[in-house]
C-alpha cells in the first residue's frame, strides 16, 4: 500500500513510525500477488503466528533472496536493499493478504 507521505529510514530508526507503517510503503498489488504466489494464501491465512514464525524461514528467504517488487525504491527513503529488508516486506504484503488485502 503506497502512502503519500513517504517515511524515511531515519523516521524508522528515530521511532516516527511503526515498523508496519515503514515496510507497508513498499507493498503494492504485484508484491501481494507474488507473496500469494510463492507462500501460498491457504498458508497465509492458516498462520497462528503474528509474524508467520510458523512458516518455514527458507520459504521468506527464498522469496527475499529472489528480489521482491516494491511499490518504491529503497533509496527513495534513504535505504538500501537487504535480505532482511526484503523478507519484512514480504511478511508485511503477507500481513495485508491476511487481513483480506
Amino acid at each position: 500500500m503506497k502512502t503519500e507521505t513517504l517515511f524515511t529510514r531515519a523516521d524508522y530508526l528515530d521511532h516516527k513510525c511503526t515498523h508496519q507503517q515503514y515496510y507497508a510503503q513498499f507493498v503494492s498489488e504485484v508484491t501481494k500477488n507474488l507473496v500469494a504466489l510463492h507462500i501460498g494464501l491457504d498458508r497465509i491465512k492458516a498462520s497462528k503466528d503474528p509474524h508467520f514464525n510458523d512458516i518455514s524461514l527458507i520459504l521468506w528467504d527464498q522469496i527475499a533472496h529472489g528480489g521482491i517488487p516494491r511499490a518504491i525504491a529503497f533509496k527513495d527513503v534513504g535505504d538500501t536493499s537487504t535480505l532482511v529488508g526484503n523478507a519484512c516486506i514480504a511478511k508485511e504484503a503477507a500481513r495485508q493478504l491476511k487481513a483480506g488485502g
